[in-house]
């Protein structure tokens, strides 16, 4: 019965570190977005109130800066997260075989 109530209290904290997990990336995944959109509106700013006339043109690459870095972020967070998912699949298949000299069931053993 000891194992059973320690099963169910293991699985309650994996449960709640994964929803931690989660609202952390959709805090951040949140964040990114509202920098994003702060970038395009200095950027559609500028082009409607500043463009004719070529004034305040600290503007463009601040704007630029803002709205292309999450994106570069967020591009390099997957392919790093997609390169640990090959390298753990490959690790995986690796280890699972076995080569006929390991084998249990070898008499010169």
């Amino acid at each position: 019965m000891e194992m059973y109530k320690e099963e169910i209290y293991v699985a309650k904290q994996e449960q709640q570190h994964q929803l931690e997990e989660t609202a952390k990336t959709c805090i951040s995944c949140l964040w990114s977005f509202l920098v994003s959109m702060t970038g395009g509106l200095i950027l559609g700013y500028w082009e409607s109130e500043y463009h004719p006339t070529y004034n305040q043109l600290w503007m463009v690459p601040l704007g630029l800066i803002l709205l292309i870095t999450p994106v570069i972020a967020w591009l390099a967070v997957f392919v790093s997260e997609l390169r640990m998912c090959w390298e753990e699949d490959a690790s995986k298949a690796a280890q699972s075989v076995r080569s006929i000299d390991d084998s249990v069931h070898d008499p010169e053993k």
